[in-house]
C-alpha cells in the first residue's frame, strides 16, 4: 500500500495488483477463499468479466486490510471485508465482524474506488471521516438523497472528500475517439502534443474517467463537459503530479465543491486520481 497526501490531514491509500499476485483468479474452477458469503455467490457470463471483477475485488481487500492495519492495529480475515457496490455503481467497503445489526453497521467511512485494464487493477481510498479504533456508527446516510443526472440514489453526501480512481494503457486510439469524447480545449492540446500524443488522450480519457467516478456517474455524464488540463511532459511523470479539472456550469451547481487531481505513469499504464472536496486539495511533494 502507497499513499499520497492531500495537505488537508487527509492521505489518499493506493494499490496496484495483477495476476501474478492472485494467480487463482485465472482457475475458473476455484471460488477463492477470500471472498464472502455474499460475494461468492456473484456469477458472470463472461469469464474475462469474473476475473477483472476478482482482481478489482482482491485488490480492494488487500488496501482497506492494509489500510486498517496501518489505522487500528487490527488485521480482519479478507473474506470478513466485504467490497460492495451501492444503486449507483459505486464500490464501498464494509467489515462484517465490527456490525452487530448487519451489514451496514459495519461500513466503513470511506470513498473507494476501484479501476483495471489488461490485467491490473488499481485501487484507491480516502476517509470521509476517521475510523480511529473502529467507531464507526451509524453512517446510513439520507433514504431519499438522489443523484440530480441519473435521480439514481446515493449513499453518502458528496460535501465529504468523494474519490475517483482509474488506470488505462497507454495506446493510440482513432481520430474519432478524441472527437467525440473530448472538449474543444483538450482536442487542441492533444493536437499540439507531439510524440506523447498517446500518451496525453490517455491522461485526459483517464482523468475524465477519475473525475466521474468521483461524482458516482460514471458515462452518464457527457465527456465533454468535463475539462482536464495537463502540464506539457516528455514523458508521463513517475510521481504523483497535478492536472486540473474544471466541469460546466451546470455540473458545478449540481456538485459544488473545488476538484483535485493528480497522475502519473506506471510502466505501460496511466493512473489518475480526482477528489471532489468541500476546498481545495493539494499534493505534497
Amino acid at each position: 500500500m502507497r499513499t499520497a497526501p492531500t495537505g488537508r490531514g487527509n492521505v489518499i491509500h493506493w494499490l496496484i495488483q495483477s495476476f501474478d499476485d492472485c494467480p487463482d483468479i485465472l482457475r475458473g474452477d476455484v471460488t477463492p477463499a477470500w471472498l464472502g458469503a455474499a460475494e461468492q455467490a456473484r456469477t458472470f457470463k463472461i469469464e474475462k468479466r469474473r476475473r477483472d471483477w476478482l482482481l478489482g475485488r482482491w485488490t480492494a481487500k488487500h488496501l482497506v486490510q492494509r489500510y486498517l492495519a496501518q489505522t487500528t492495529r487490527e488485521t480482519p480475515d479478507l473474506a470478513t471485508i466485504l467490497i460492495g457496490a451501492d444503486a449507483d455503481g459505486a464500490p464501498y467497503a464494509s467489515c462484517e465482524r465490527r456490525g452487530a445489526k448487519g451489514e451496514e453497521e459495519g461500513r466503513l467511512p470511506l470513498s473507494l474506488s476501484i479501476s483495471h485494464s489488461h490485467g491490473t487493477a488499481f485501487c484507491g481510498l480516502i476517509e470521509s471521516r476517521r475510523v480511529g479504533d473502529y467507531e464507526i456508527g451509524d453512517w446510513r446516510g439520507t433514504p431519499d438523497l438522489q443523484s440530480p443526472i441519473s435521480n439514481l440514489p446515493i449513499s453518502q453526501s458528496l460535501n465529504f472528500p468523494s474519490l475517483g480512481c482509474d488506470i488505462e494503457f497507454i495506446e493510440p486510439r482513432e481520430p474519432n475517439f478524441v472527437s467525440d469524447f473530448f472538449a474543444a480545449e483538450e482536442m487542441a492540446a492533444v493536437a499540439a502534443a507531439g510524440v506523447q500524443q498517446a500518451a496525453l488522450v490517455t491522461a485526459i480519457w483517464s482523468a475524465k474517467e477519475a473525475v466521474l467516478k468521483a461524482l458516482r456517474e460514471g458515462l452518464r455524464i457527457d465527456t465533454r463537459r468535463i475539462i482536464c488540463r495537463f502540464d506539457a511532459f516528455d514523458r508521463p511523470p513517475r510521481d504523483w503530479t497535478p492536472f486540473a479539472v474544471s466541469v460546466d456550469e451546470e455540473l458545478a451547481t449540481h456538485f459544488p465543491g473545488a476538484w483535485s487531481g493528480w497522475w502519473r505513469g506506471e510502466g505501460a499504464f496511466v493512473l489518475t486520481m480526482a477528489v471532489l472536496d468541500s476546498s481545495e486539495c493539494t499534493t505534497e511533494a
